[in-house]
């Protein structure tokens, strides 16, 4: 089995094991360095760092998989339509993902956490639409480039549905590998934008809630003896934000 998909399987295993945030906490413990009782030592509050890592992979795997279902379904009907179509379609489609795509990912959010309130939910819509441009574009591409060739027309001389021929042969068959990429890339999107938002707080994870970010962001603000508070998490991140990273798809 894949390494990468591996390492996002123990993170989403470790993200639904139960966690006690407010039990975790034990003054008298605080600021150790790893054991045998806690591996990866304690943080300023006597907290395992090992069981907050764990828990914390929760704070981004709901909206990360939100936001790719909602990026990969937007994006799929998008990017089919502007391809297939063509035309003034075509530029619409464009020009409105063009718009979005302009906006950096990390102020789509805001703008959107801002208007709709703090919450997964809200993040995965915003890390969705922040990710809709670059697979609904990539799936545009591809079948704009299959639209014409000799596989198509043969199809189309036989008699075969325009929606069998779009979704099926175009969709399913030549694009799923791009929808499939995209809405990975998604995933590792909503990642670092949790753990940048939960790092500045407010729109973030809240303490006592365990979250890379917030780890970090205590780990790195309070000057815990142990180190691990804060390289933990954020090797949490690096490793999962490369396991959410695909090579290009073969043409």
């Amino acid at each position: 089995m894949s390494p990468r998909i591996l390492l996002l399987a123990s993170v989403a295993v470790g993200a639904c094991l139960p966690y006690d945030a407010l039990g975790d906490v034990r003054p008298a413990l605080a600021d150790q360095g790893p054991s045998a009782a806690h591996w990866l030592g304690t943080d300023h509050l006597g907290r395992d760092v090992l069981r907050r890592v764990s828990a914390g992979g929760a704070a981004f795997c709901g909206p990360g998989l939100g936001a790719a279902a909602f990026a990969a379904l937007g994006g799929t009907l998008a990017g089919a339509a502007a391809g297939w179509n063509g035309g003034a379609l075509a530029s619409v489609v464009r020009t409105v993902l063009g718009a979005i795509a302009s906006i950096p990912s990390l102020v789509l959010v805001l703008l959107c956490l801002m208007a709709l309130g703090p919450g997964p939910v809200q993040l995965a819509f915003a890390g969705g639409l922040a990710g809709m441009p670059a697979l609904a574009a990539a799936l545009d591409a591809r079948i704009t480039s299959l639209r014409t060739s000799e596989f198509v027309l043969a199809a189309r001389a036989h008699g075969i549905p325009p929606g069998r021929l779009l979704w099926w042969h175009l969709v399913w068959v030549n694009g799923r590998d791009i929808v499939a990429r995209e809405a990975l890339a998604v995933v590792g999107s909503v990642l670092v934008l949790e753990v940048t938002l939960s790092y500045l707080g407010h729109f973030g994870v809240a303490e006592p809630a365990a979250s890379w970010g917030n780890m970090l962001a205590h780990g790195l603000s309070t000057g815990c003896p142990n180190r691990w508070s804060w390289l933990a998490p954020a090797g949490a991140v690096l490793a999962t934000g490369w396991a959410t990273t695909l090579g290009p798809v073969r043409r």
